[in-house]
This record gives C-alpha cells, structure tokens and sequence, in this order.
C-alpha cells in the first residue's frame, strides 16, 4: 500500500510540472484482501478512483493470485479508450506524457517478462477471452503468461530517465528484510533514496503537523552527503578502518583526547571522526591537547545540526575505508585486540562483528522480546559500545530506513544499536561475529551509565518487540550465532593413552 501510494504521489507531482489532459487514476483492491479504511481514504485523497474487483469465477473456485485476478479487470473497464496500467515498481520523476501517449500494445518489459508498465484497450472479448484462459488452467496459468501468449506487445520501451523501475527482488521499501548474501547486486541507495524521499512526502501530507523535532534529519543529512560525494559505494581504502567515536559531554574531553592519542598509534586506523552529538555546544580547543599536530590531519569532527542518537550512523563525504569502527566514548581497548578484530570482520563483511554481545527472543504471536546480557552462546546482537560494519551500512541506516524507527529512538534515547542490527541481518541474513580480545577492555560506563538504570533492561526488550512487529511485520530479522573470533594459541595436544581416555569414558 505505501509503494502504491508513493507511485500515485509521484505520478501526480509529475504531472503538476507538466499539466497534461484529464487523466483519471484508478486503484483496483481485489474484495478478497482486507485493506484499512484508512489506506482507502488516503488513495482518495491522492486522487485516485478506488475500485474493489472479483473475479468472474461462476462457482469455480481458483487456486490463483488475487492480484492476477484484478488485473483481468482492466479489460473490463469498458469506459476508457485507453489505459496505462503500472505497478507500484515504478516512481515518475518529471514528464509522464511519454507513458500517457504511448500506443497501445505498448509496454516496459524487464527480465523474467517482468511488465511494470504496459498499455491497453479495455473490450469485451479480450476480457472474455482472459478469463476462459484463465478458467482453463487455474492452477498453472498466471497473469503473466497471459500477456506473454495472447498479447503481443511489439512496442517494447525502454526504461526512461524520468521513471524508476525496481525490477529486482529488493525493493525501497522492503531492502531491510531481503535477508540474503546477494543483497548488494540488488542494493540501488541512490534510487532507494529517491523512494525514501517521496514516501516521506506522502506521510506529510497526511500528518503535516509532526512533534518530532529531528523530523527533517533524514533529508538534511542525506541530501548534504549526496551533494558531497561522487559515488557512495566507493571506498578506496580496503587494508584500513576509520573510526567513529561518539561523545555529547565536554566534560570528557580530556579523556576522550587521550582515548584519540591511543587510536591513532594504530596504522591500521585510517581517520578517527569524533561525532560531536551536542549541536548547542562547540568542541572545545582541548580535544587536540593530547594528540600529535602531525597527527591532526587523521582527526575529523562532525559536528551536529539535531541532538539524536541515530547520528552515530550518519555517512559523511570524508570516510574513504570500507570499514568503520562504531565505538562509545567510555571503551578502552587494546590495539592489537582492535586490529585483531579488523581482520575478523575483514574475513565476514556483511556481518557486525564486535565485543559486546547480547540475546533476545521474540514471540511472533504474542508480539513480545526480551533482551538479555549473556554469558554463553547463542547471541544475536554486538553492541555499538564497540563494533565494526560496512561503511555501506552507515547510508542504509540513516537514509533508507523507516523515519519512524529513528523517531522511537528519539524519543526513547536508546535502541538506535537494536534497530541497526536488525537491519544489518535483515538486509545481508549474515548473523553477528563475537571477538575475544586477550586483554580485558576498560568499560568506564559500568558505573553511570545508561545501562545501570533499572528500567534499562525492560525499556531494550520493548524495543526488540517495538522493532520487529511495526518494521519488519513480526519476521524477526536478528539471528542467533554461536561464532566465537579469537587470535591463534598453540593448540593443547598431548601423547594419546587409551587408559586415561577410557578412564574419562566410564566415568
């Protein structure tokens, strides 16, 4: 229904730019689907003639697609002379006269006889012709296979600079729940975005008075970061990582330089960005007190325009490595640990892998989670105290995801790490990656911070639940691992005696 409704939005904005002749746009919704009276009244709202269609079974009862049934009424819309019929897959940019008037027999066909967009002339034999076809092999028989065997479209029409077609299985708004090793050779962020947009467009519409104050985020941030850089899925640098290092309180700045002294003794550490969360405050001159001025060139700091958590995650045009490091203010780890832990990701990239692991469990029926610290596998989640990703993900996250995700974490002050795990699984279906480092890390948040209040705990689980029933339709995208990354020790072998293992048998 979103995607529908984005399509009718764009096609009207399209319109507007360039006032063509009366055209109606009419939604056919299959009577066997329920749909929201509230979705109906939006599609109105658009513009759009909503039309609720069975299908001319006369008793037989079909085993079929109830979109493919829809379809057969066009034909059967015997009050126009022509119609354009498309799918929610396709988004108009700017002039739509080349789709209005086009001939009939016309249509967009892409792989796999996938037809977005194709044109016809409603009459009665046609429709009739569809349905006895239809009737025929209810069982085997699609829509597709109709158009491919009784309609001969000799107009094929390329895909046009003013429209987006999104053919493949990963759609804009569905790219979190692919869940598949491919992902990347479906994965469009630039025309994903340009979805994302429109969508946003529809939801003002429909609610223009928002309280959320970060509501223009989203565009701000992505808006400026296309703007700034020429392809957003090129990253240079394969053998380094940057690191992304949030803070809000300038009373640890002087921790926090020395935390920056100690990261940059690191060569495998490209750039370490400083994501200054307080856009009330300058960062103070004494951040760069403890660090090398030969080394200032390696220290970025992004200073903030909205006070949010989610921009931790926020892309800038300044990140040239393939990985990033995500880590808390408060962590302190060993170096040869950390490049230990690069390498691991380097070997599972799709994968979060970090220090910080935790469970949950998730009941699709009863819709609740739990959330839970763990001693022993499985886990499900690595938290962002300190943890590598995909630079990819970075866009993903703050871009391509639903606004409302990153208005629950605005709200709540928590759960931007819970909804960035579940994308990265829900997106890629690779599981989390736990690395042991050999010397403890300092963990200066036991005490104050966050995850000491009580109501912490049960606040996360709400969040799991929240989530995974509202954003990913209670298809829980998180799962569970029970991989362990560790530096290589001599293995413990000793001379084998079978008394000593029968010995440990019997007993």
């Amino acid at each position: 229904m979103e995607a529908t409704m984005v399509s009718i939005y764009s096609l009207n904005t399209a319109f507007a730019l360039k006032p063509t002749s009366k055209t109606d746009i009419i939604v056919l919704l299959p009577e066997s689907i329920q749909f929201q009276q509230e979705d109906i009244q939006q599609l109105e709202r658009l513009g759009a003639h909503v039309i609720r269609t069975t299908f001319p079974t006369t008793g037989l009862k079909l085993n079929t697609n109830a979109c493919d049934h829809t379809m057969l009424n066009l034909w059967a819309l015997l009050d126009y002379q022509k119609i354009v019929y498309f799918s929610p897959d396709i988004v108009f940019e700017n002039d739509v006269d080349q789709f209005i008037n086009i001939p009939v027999g016309s249509a967009i066909i892409t792989g796999n006889f996938n037809i977005p967009l194709f044109v016809l002339e409603p009459t009665p034999e046609t429709f009739e012709l569809l349905v006895h076809e239809y009737r025929r092999k209810p069982h085997t028989t699609t829509f597709t296979d109709l158009l491919e065997t009784l309609i001969d479209y000799r107009l094929r029409l390329p895909v046009r600079k003013n429209a987006l077609v999104f053919t493949g299985p990963m759609k804009p708004w569905n790219f979190h729940t692919y869940r598949d090793v491919d992902w990347s050779k479906y994965y469009d962020p630039i025309s994903f975005y340009k979805w994302r947009t429109i969508s946003n467009d529809v939801r003002h519409l429909f609610n223009p008075h928002s309280e959320w104050k970060n509501e223009a985020r989203q565009r701000t941030v992505c808006d400026s970061y296309l703007s700034s850089v020429a392809d957003i899925r090129y990253f240079a640098v394969k053998d380094q990582f940057s690191v992304m290092l949030s803070t809000y309180n300038p009373e640890r700045i002087r921790h926090l330089s020395l935390l920056i002294r100690h990261l940059l003794k690191s060569t495998k550490i490209h750039t370490v960005f400083i994501t200054w969360h307080n856009p009330d405050l300058q960062v103070p001159d004494t951040l760069y007190l403890e660090i090398e001025e030969a080394d200032y060139h390696r220290v970025k700091v992004l200073s903030q325009t909205f006070d949010s958590l989610n921009n931790r995650f926020n892309p800038t045009e300044e990140l040239q490595t393939e990985a990033v490091y995500i880590m808390d203010d408060d962590i302190y780890i060993d170096l040869e640990d950390l490049e230990f832990t690069f390498s691991a990701w380097q070997s599972r990239k799709d994968s979060v892998v970090g220090h910080f692991p935790r469970s949950h469990t998730y009941n699709p029926e009863t819709h609740e989670a739990t959330y839970r610290v763990i001693g022993q596998a499985p886990y499900s989640i690595i938290l962002t105290k300190s943890m590598f990703i995909r630079s990819d993900y970075l866009f993903s996250y703050t871009c391509l995801l639903e606004p409302d995700l990153h208005a629950s974490v605005d709200r709540q002050l928590n759960c931007e790490d819970l909804g960035f795990a579940m994308m990265a699984s829900g997106l890629s279906g690779a599981g989390p990656t736990y690395v042991r480092t050999q010397k403890s890390m300092e963990d200066f948040g036991l005490k104050k911070g966050i995850s000491t209040n009580a109501a912490h705990m049960p606040a996360r689980s709400q969040c799991i639940a929240d989530f995974i029933t509202k954003y990913w339709h209670t298809h829980d995208p998180l799962i569970p691992s029970t991989d362990a990354a560790a530096p290589f020790v001599r293995p413990l072998i000793r001379t084998g005696s079978w008394q000593r293992v029968t010995k440990s048998i019997l007993n």
